[in-house]
Parts: structure tokens; sequence; C-alpha cells
């Protein structure tokens, strides 16, 4: 008897095994939910002006840049086409829960608040830093030497605006006069507004800001470093009901990241520094230590 229940629990020991190894083996592409696998085609919402993460070449249609790359490896590995639909920053978040497509990309940031409405896979460490025009350079320091002037951001940078808001509030506190922020709809058009000399400074995600620093050599600074106003994690959204497909997208992610693809497409486009060395789900630079 002793016998025959010891094979019996080796029996079920190994079918155990053979069903968590089965599970482990799953590839991407069985994640994916049956209406994406069905239609064919996975549809990302994308703002396209936000270089070096997703934006259009001058005169061109294809989307280029860091997660765009990404995005169309996975895409291969999940056997679906992937379609860009091009919406402005502060219409990503309504445009997945209007389900106009399936996930949005183009530099949105994991926040605790955000993640009521959404559920992000992380994908990059990033963060807040501030461009001036070269010669006013020496003028800056800190976020506080804006005490009295005009800033541009990005129209929905929640991150950014609270750390102005916060400044300004300690402006004011110190008898000093409130800083003046305008938000816009597109990163071009916060450069236009500093080249025109209506704001003093486009407050923005470094690596876009450091990127435009390369297209127009001493032309503007960037004022401190990367995280400068504030660090955060750079992420794709999904909804809430879009578990399967979040989770399909981390899986794919997760084995670019073994395979050494994930951080040859961040080295291409000269974000290498902000690459995760673990691929994670909902957890916020205000999680992490």
């Amino acid at each position: 008897m002793k016998a025959g229940n010891t094979a019996k629990g080796l029996a079920v020991a190994a079918l155990a095994m053979f069903v968590a190894g089965t599970a482990l083996a799953q590839d991407a592409a069985s994640l994916v939910p049956s209406e994406i696998r069905d239609r064919g085609t996975l549809k990302v919402g994308s703002q396209q002006t936000f270089p070096p993460i997703e934006f259009r070449e001058p005169g061109s249609q294809e989307v280029s840049g860091a997660s765009a790359d990404l995005l169309r490896e996975i895409a291969k590995r999940l056997k679906l086409e992937l379609t860009f639909v091009q919406a402005e920053y502060a219409a990503l978040i309504p445009g997945i829960e209007a389900k106009r497509f399936d996930m949005a990309s183009g530099g949105i940031s994991d926040t605790e608040e955000r993640e009521q409405k959404l559920d992000f896979v992380n994908y990059m460490q990033s963060g807040g830093s501030m461009m001036v025009r070269a010669e006013d350079d020496a003028n800056y320091k800190t976020i506080a030497d804006f005490c009295g002037k005009s800033v541009a951001t990005l129209l929905g940078s929640r991150v950014i605006m609270e750390k102005v808001e916060a400044a300004s509030a300690e402006c004011v506190a110190g008898g000093k006069e409130a800083i003046r922020a305008e938000q816009l709809p597109s990163a071009p058009d916060a450069r236009m507004q500093l080249d025109l000399k209506r704001v003093d400074a486009y407050l923005g995600d470094f690596p876009a800001l450091a990127y435009m620093g390369t297209q127009f050599p001493g032309k503007y600074a960037i004022v401190g470093g990367n995280y400068i106003l504030t660090p955060y994690i750079t992420s794709w959204g999904f909804a809430k009901d879009q578990a399967a497909l979040r989770d399909a997208v981390k899986k794919a992610t997760d084995e670019m990241l073994a395979d050494g693809s994930y951080k040859q497409i961040m080295d291409k486009w000269g974000v290498g520094g902000g690459a995760l060395a673990e691929i994670t789900i909902n957890l916020p630079a205000s999680k992490r230590n």
C-alpha cells in the first residue's frame, strides 16, 4: 500500500509539474483576447509628436521612435498587424475609455491617480526636465528660478503640472510672483512658443527634450538633468477590462528583455539609460525605492 501510494504521489507531482511547465511555456500570442486575435490588428493610440519615443519624420507617414519600434516587435510576437491611431496626449486616456484603440502609447506615464482608470505596462524610466533658450541657460538652475516667468507644458501632463503648481505656491509664499503655465497640445507647439519668446521654458520629458536639442545644436539648453522636476515611469496604458491584452504585451516585452532586443531598440533611440531591469505592471515612480 505504501509503495502504491508513493507511486501515485509521484504521478500526481509529475502531472502538476507538466501543467505548470505548459503554462510557463505558453507563448505571448496565446494570451491575446479572441476579439483582437480574430481582427488581426493591434490598434495603438499615439500622439506621434513625441521624439524620440513616438513621432513622424517630416514628410513621412511612418511612426518612428523607441516605443514605435518596441510595439512593432511586440505585435510581431503577438502575431498581429500594428495600426497607430493618432491622438493628442490629452486624448489618450479618453480614447482608451471610448475604445477608439486597444492601448495607449506616446509617452504616457503611470501614476497612482491614472491607475484608477487604466492599467499600465511599465517599460522605461524617465523624468521631467526644463528646456530653455541657450542664451538664457545661466539664468536658471531649478524650478524656483521661474517665479514670475512663463513656462509651457503639454496638455494632460499632470505629473509635471503638479510640480509647477507646488513651485508656484512656494513663489507666492516667498513674496514672489507665481509661475505662469501654458498647457499646449504638442511638443512642436511648446517649442514654437519658446522660439517666439512667449514662454521662458518648455517643461517636458527628458528624452524628448534631449532629442530636440540634438536636432537644433546650440539653440536650446536643458536646465539640470533627468528627473530635475520629478521621476516617472513611461508606460503603455490599457483599459481595466483588457487584462489579457495587458498580460500578452508584458509577456512579449519580457521575452524581448531576455533576448536583448528590448535594450537594442532602446539604445538605437538614445534612451538606453532609461531601460528597466524588469518589465512591470502598475508600478509608478511613487511606489519604487
